[in-house]
């Protein structure tokens, strides 16, 4: 996960375009637990904050969508 993640980082930058990481994706990246992260983004939010800038461009909270899931007790025919 660790290297594609890189890999996507590194595109992204390569190509002059936009990548968005989960926090799970920054955890594999910088080795944080889930508590580090999010307190170092709330950190950083405000740190923008106070700078005059936008938190919300950098950091954007997304509900995660419920999967739909199937079930063939028969299997597919």
């Amino acid at each position: 996960m660790v290297v594609v993640s890189c890999l996507r980082m590194s595109l992204a930058f390569a190509f002059n375009e936009y990548e968005y990481f989960s926090l799970d994706d920054v955890m594999a990246i910088t080795g944080e637990s889930r508590e580090e992260l999010l307190q170092r983004i709330e950190q950083c939010r405000q740190e923008l904050i106070e700078a005059g800038e936008n938190p919300d461009e950098y950091f954007k909270h997304i509900e995660p969508q419920r999967a739909a899931v199937y079930y063939f007790p028969n299997g597919l025919h």
